[in-house]
């Protein structure tokens, strides 16, 4: 009997184990044709954003100023028949989002701006945005741009 209940108790913490390997904090988002692998390892995102988001397009650009300009291009991947019965279903249907962009100076360290702070975008299914941002000063040699579900 006790045996037995051992048995079932091990069982169950592996699977309950196993379940908990298979969650993934930070995920990959796709990308499009002109987006490449260095481009979307300046990203992170939670699997919400993952499983609804693509990129596009990443273009940077330097103001008159002489501060570096980045636009990312994002599209809803939420749209079809199917998957706009899924988002109404399920109350999905715009989402939310959260970015930011953290500027980084040559040494890796991030600069202080105001894109650094949490941002709201609302998304319907099919539809593309633009997540604009300018680096606080032409010391800024990288980013890193993070998304997730708003949870407000």
């Amino acid at each position: 009997m006790i045996q037995q209940t051992l048995v079932r108790a091990a069982c169950l913490a592996a699977v309950l184990l196993a379940l908990t390997g298979c969650q993934n904090t930070v995920n990959t988002l796709s990308g499009g044709p002109g987006v490449t692998a260095a481009d979307l390892k300046r990203f992170t995102s939670d699997s919400f954003c993952r499983d609804r988001l693509a990129v596009l397009a990443v273009n940077m650009a330097q103001t008159d100023g002489g501060v570096r300009q980045l636009q990312v291009t994002l599209r809803s991947e939420r749209y079809g028949f199917f998957s706009e019965i899924w988002s109404w279903m399920t109350g999905e249907n715009p989402y939310y989002i959260n970015y930011r962009v953290d500027w980084l100076d040559g040494n890796g360290m991030q600069v202080p701006s105001p894109s650094s702070n949490w941002m709201t975008e609302i998304f319907y299914p099919g539809e593309t945005k633009y997540i604009r941002s300018v680096a606080p000063t032409s010391q800024c040699a990288d980013y890193m741009v993070s998304l997730k579900e708003k949870n407000d």
